[in-house]
């Protein structure tokens, strides 16, 4: 069996060992369990009716309601006339669904993949989970509840990330997840559990204790009923278990704010008071100012903002649009009671729809972002002024964008799994370019502070087509920010672009960072895709085994066995990191302070870092997780002194898995071929335009080295701008393109013509043995056409009468 290297430190092995412990026990232990009756499927609220007064009192629960309701409903047999042998055969595959899954975990946890493997394509072979079928849910849902069984979620989770079985642990986990939704989803299961809240105390506890399994998709019945006048005995009961139901049903219930139903809105808010959640406050403030609403409505709204504990008591006196611009922030920047369960994929999205609520699923990744933009469309129908809002929202659509792996700077509109917008809805550098300079560079402002390349990258593609050079440049203008700042964005391609706007913008005064254009242009002549990385390691002999791995894939590597050696190596050469890895038991500086200081790096700060814990690390890899949790860790296991070269294909595994928590983004041979074309176009068009600002003679060293470069269109147009400039070396650089018989014919009639003009320019520069081969080729070249542009050169070089007389008497 293959090595295997789990990820993490001490913390997590512990973890697994123990679990290990418990689920080795058990394994096995399973019993057979009645079938399930099939759940039904969700269907949606029926109508509620709308009338009923606000004012209508709160009646208060009784221990012996009128109306008893029948005890917890069983769950359903079989029909007596399915034959025997079908439930028989029912009850075996169940009791195999139920063995696999024990067989499975306990194998996982044990390191025996391939064991555990051959369970769990066992377990997804059984017919009753192809598809799912309401017993078979049941059953997992029942397994998973167990004590024994509690971590179950938790544990796929470790191998989904951690182990080569995670195919299959995936499909095992999509599983056990939809089992679990069928049953909190199920609208017979909770509508039952609503008449079991007027039921004895004992139904009333099982009743309260399904529906906050049903968390938040129960909230949608829950409110249909309170606006449902015929179930007006239900009400007392309903309200009183609303606030015992908790933070869950927070996000569905402040929607029903919005519900045109006085008594529900009264009912909602009151709940929401109860419940004491502080993102709660804007919907109430809302509705508590909001002078169409009920009197009564308002007033409960604001008796409910002051049961919720806040650290600052005055906040409730903000206006409801400052309220909810300071949640989007909250959103945007991922506040932790705000977050949705991390396990889970997907997360819900709710909207009032008629008299209930109802939700959208969106990708959990996306959530927050989805949310902060929600609460800044809130502002902004209160209060239209808010230019921070409005830059808010544009950089949470780009954030959002990013998060669904598209390239936020274009404005090909696709569909997306983002079903809370429409499927034509437009791109986010749509809305910043009509947005205007003003809003977009905020949005920049924001993304510098943040380090967040995607919303840069979105911001100056905003930018470019609609911002004048002073307003790019002048942070003393009326914003007091400029484009400038993302030339020192620690992101290759965020430079890039800056520089390229900048350049493109031709700013006649000069500005703080003008000098920074022309280098960064002149840097992008230089890429081809390569990939560059850094090995941090004190072992002399992992080092060189894990350099010579990562330099089979192509790329350049920097191995030091210093961080500080690296930095300085890495600086002079390299203007970006495709990655950084560092050992555990690097020193002067520490692992844990070697991965501050490279989050602090001006230029490399968002490289993505994976570190590899050597024996006796674990301690040090809980600590780097405290440090930076954006660094992904692999534990070495070899059992080896150092490991060996193949470790390498592990680390360039996890870095992938760990790249998107630093928002990093590959420059491919393609992007960088692109970006180093319109690079030499913007130096050429600086030269032409004899700019003072910007002057591009600092470029020429690059220049020159890109015309070697494997892109011959590059080639092309870098001559050009070295015709441009008045240097030996740049006229010399021209001719030997032109009169290489080694280049296409195609090149070299541009460096001809890129000759002749460096020749009007500034006059010839050539040696005698360029202008001696020059003169040959003008006279004597088969081809025609190279011929003509080859004579075209020599007489701009505007050669001495002697000189001129030679080629004229050496015709024959």
């Amino acid at each position: 069996m293959a090595k295997f290297t789990w990820d993490g430190g001490m913390k997590l092995v512990v973890r697994i060992w123990l679990t290990g412990l418990v689920l080795t026990a058990l394994a096995g232990a399973i019993s057979a369990q009645e079938a399930a009756a099939p759940a039904e499927e969700p269907a949606a609220p029926a109508t509620a009716e709308e009338g009923a007064p606000a004012e209508l009192p709160v009646e208060q629960p009784t221990e012996q309601p009128a109306e008893q309701p029948a005890e917890p409903p069983t769950e359903a047999t079989a029909p007596a006339s399915e034959p025997a042998t079908a439930e028989a055969e029912s009850e075996t595959a169940l009791d195999a669904l139920a063995d696999h899954f024990a067989q499975y975990l306990h194998f996982a946890l044990i390191g025996k993949f391939e064991e555990a493997d051959a369970q769990g394509k066992a377990l997804l072979q059984l017919p009753v989970v192809n598809p799912l079928s309401p017993a078979a849910a049941d059953r997992l849902v029942e397994l998973t509840s167990r004590d024994e069984y509690k971590d179950s979620i938790d544990i796929l989770l470790l191998v989904i990330n951690n182990t080569p079985i995670a195919e299959n642990a995936q499909k095992i986990l999509d599983l056990v997840r939809q089992a679990h939704r069928r049953q909190r989803m199920n609208p017979t299961r909770i509508n039952d559990s609503i008449e079991l809240l007027a039921g004895t105390p004992t139904q009333q506890m099982v009743g309260l204790e399904r529906l906050r399994d049903s968390g938040e998709y129960a909230v949608p019945w829950l409110i249909e009923a309170l606006a449902d006048a015929r179930q007006s005995r239900l009400h007392p009961f309903i309200v009183r278990a609303l606030p015992q139901l908790g933070k869950r049903i927070v996000n569905p219930m402040v929607q029903g704010l919005s519900i045109p139903n006085a008594q529900v809105q009264r009912y909602v808010a009151e709940a929401l008071g109860r419940i004491g959640y502080p993102q709660a406050l804007p919907y109430l403030k809302r509705l508590a100012t909001d002078p169409k609403a009920n009197e009564v409505v308002r007033q409960a709204a604001g008796a409910a903002m002051a049961q919720i504990v806040v650290a600052n008591p005055t906040v409730t006196e903000k206006p409801a649009d400052q309220l909810f611009a300071e949640l989007a922030e909250q959103y945007y920047y991922d506040q932790d009671s705000l977050l949705p369960d991390p396990r889970e994929p997907a997360t819900n999205v709710w909207f009032a729809r008629g008299n209930t609520v109802e939700p959208i699923e969106v990708p959990q990744p996306i959530f927050m972002l989805v949310m902060c933009m929600r609460s800044c469309e809130a502002s902004l129908q209160l209060s239209r002024n808010q230019p921070a809002v409005v830059a808010l929202w544009l950089a949470a659509d780009f954030r959002r964008e990013a998060r669904l792996g598209l390239d936020v700077q274009s404005e090909k509109v696709v569909e997306t799994a983002d079903l809370t917008r429409p499927k034509d809805f437009l791109r986010s550098v749509y809305f910043a370019r009509i947005a205007g300079p003003q809003h977009g560079l905020l949005v920049l402002d924001r993304a510098i502070k943040d380090l967040d390349r995607d919303v840069a990258l979105g911001a100056i593609a905003g930018l470019r087509p609609t911002a004048g050079p002073a307003v790019l440049t002048d942070a003393a203008g009326e914003t007091g920010l400029s484009l400038a700042r993302a030339l020192q964005f620690p992101d290759l391609l965020v430079r890039t672009r800056a520089a390229l706007a900048l350049g493109a913008a031709m700013p006649s005064k000069s500005f703080a960072g003008a000098d920074e254009v022309v280098p960064i242009l002149a840097s992008a002549l230089g890429l081809t895709g390569q990939k560059f990385f850094m090995l941090v390691d004190p072992d002399e002999t992992a080092r060189k085994n894990l350099a010579e791995g990562l330099t089979r894939t192509g790329a350049k590597v920097i191995a030091v066995d210093r961080l500080n050696a690296g930095l300085t190596q890495a600086h002079k050469d390299l203007t970006s990191l495709d990655g950084v890895f560092i050992a555990s038991d690097v020193a002067q500086p520490s692992a844990v302070e070697a991965i501050r200081q490279l989050a602090a790096d001006k230029r490399f700060g968002l490289a993505p870092v994976v570190a590899y814990i050597k024996e006796g690390g674990n301690l040090v890899a809980d600590r780097i997780a405290e440090a930076d949790k954006r660094v992904g860790r692999v534990l070495v296991t070899s059992g080896q002194q150092a490991p060996g070269s193949d470790f390498a294909d592990a680390l360039l595994d996890k870095l992938a898995k760990t790249a998107s928590a630093y928002g990093y983004g590959e420059v491919n041979a393609e992007l960088s071929v692109m970006l180093a074309l319109e690079s030499a176009s913007i130096l050429r068009d600086i030269a032409i335009s004899g700019h003072s600002v910007l002057d591009v003679a600092p470029a020429q060293k690059a220049l020159i080295g890109a015309l070697s470069h494997p892109a011959e269109p590059l080639r092309a147009v870098c001559a050009l701008v070295l015709a441009r400039i008045n240097a030996t070396d740049a006229q010399q650089a021209i001719a030997a393109v032109a009169i290489s018989d080694k280049e296409t014919p195609a090149l070299r009639k541009v460096a001809y013509a890129a000759l002749a003009e460096s020749a009007r320019q500034f006059g010839s520069k050539l040696d005698a043995a360029m202008t001696a081969r020059l003169a040959e080729l003008a006279v004597g070249d088969p081809d025609l056409d190279l011929r003509t542009a080859a004579s075209q050169a020599l007489g701009a070089l505007n050669l001495p009468g002697e000189q001129a007389a030679d080629i004229i008497l050496g015709q024959k």
